[in-house]
């Protein structure tokens, strides 16, 4: 949809009175040129996300963000020194219409889009019944094993019995991800499961390292006692599987962290990993629906930013936030800078 929202500003179709950059790439205004100093500038600090709205050339932008995408209107005003510069004419209202009016549209598209492929899941019905079939058949092979809990039965398992429980489970909890996606009251259908977040993790853990970590050199280490159990929707171990796989996806080293601690009055849950650095800006839009960040794009090509977004539905619904935290560790891998990531949230032990 980002792809539109430029082609939308670009065409003639739409009025796009000033000259603006969307994700920097510069769409002539119908009205107003671009002020010399801002079209003979090549510092472009205005196209930084976290630039302040005045430059060092003394020329205001206005920002915003329209469909996924970074927008900014740069020379809407000059400060005393550069009195004589020509200016993009601007004002607060006029600028707010006109944004909102893009939004809106941009929104009706996106609901469209949502609409015609949300149609495509009905299509899913009877494969997802047969794969949770397999999983479940497949699951109580694996409980047959000797182990002390699932991650060693697991590991005992064939090689078959393994590869067919992996992408059963894998399929099952794709597709339930995607349908909260197009409709996220999905999220609480079914009834309540008592779950004890440990060995949930532990499960999810066991599976992504045999189908995709081991493959890379990567393994996850579980830290920490819980022994809480607690009713949850049906839909809670996605949030699971999207966070360790988010961070399987984006580990930059060997080892991944699950700390998973009983508290008072809840169930503490990190996931840490070392990877591209977060910036106080993506922080919130990482959980926005088909948000990707920039590093995330060069690292991974493959990903439509839905994970992040369902695992915080699913939060909400009951009643706890994921929260991220990046430290910064002060190196570059491949000229991104590499920062101790930290994924967390509480769970409240009374439950849904």
């Amino acid at each position: 949809m980002t792809d539109v929202v430029f082609l939308i500003l670009n065409s003639n179709l739409f009025s796009t009175p000033w000259s603006i950059y969307l994700d920097g790439e510069l769409v002539r205004g119908k009205k107003f040129s671009l002020p010399k100093i801002c079209n003979d500038c090549s510092e472009l600090e205005c196209l930084k996300e976290e630039a302040k709205a005045i430059c060092s050339k003394g020329m205001e932008s206005k920002k915003d963000f329209v469909g996924g995408r970074h927008l900014v209107i740069p020379g809407v005003k000059s400060d005393s020194k550069n009195r004589k510069e020509k200016t993009q004419s601007i004002t607060d209202q006029s600028y707010r219409q006109w944004v909102n009016e893009v939004k809106s549209l941009v929104a009706n598209l996106d609901q469209e889009a949502l609409n015609i492929k949300s149609e495509t899941l009905h299509y899913f019905h009877d494969p997802v019944k047969w794969a949770e079939q397999i999983k479940i058949n497949s699951e109580k092979m694996i409980d047959s094993r000797s182990g002390a809990n699932f991650r060693e039965k697991f590991s005992s398992a064939s090689n078959e019995v393994k590869s067919v429980y992996q992408s059963a489970k894998l399929l099952v909890d794709s597709i339930q991800m995607i349908d909260i996606f197009f409709n996220p009251e999905s999220a609480t259908y079914g009834s309540t499961v008592k779950t004890n977040i440990y060995r949930l993790f532990d499960k999810v853990q066991a599976i992504l390292f045999h189908s995709e970590g081991k493959k890379y050199n990567k393994r996850f280490k579980m830290v920490g006692t819980s022994y809480k159990e607690i009713h949850l929707y049906e839909s809670f171990p996605i949030i699971a599987l999207s966070l360790t796989h988010n961070a399987l996806k984006y580990s930059k080293t060997r080892e991944i962290e699950i700390f998973i601690e009983d508290s008072a009055s809840n169930v503490d849950v990190e996931v840490i990993s070392v990877g591209p650095g977060i910036s106080e800006i993506e922080k919130p839009r990482i959980f926005e629906k088909g948000y990707r960040g920039k590093a995330a794009n060069v690292i991974h090509h493959d990903g439509s930013g839905i994970g992040l977004y369902v695992a915080q539905h699913i939060a909400g619904i009951h009643g706890f936030k994921i929260n991220v935290d990046s430290e910064d560790l002060g190196y570059s891998d491949g000229g991104i800078a590499m920062a101790k990531n930290t994924f967390s949230f509480k769970v409240p032990a009374r439950g849904v």
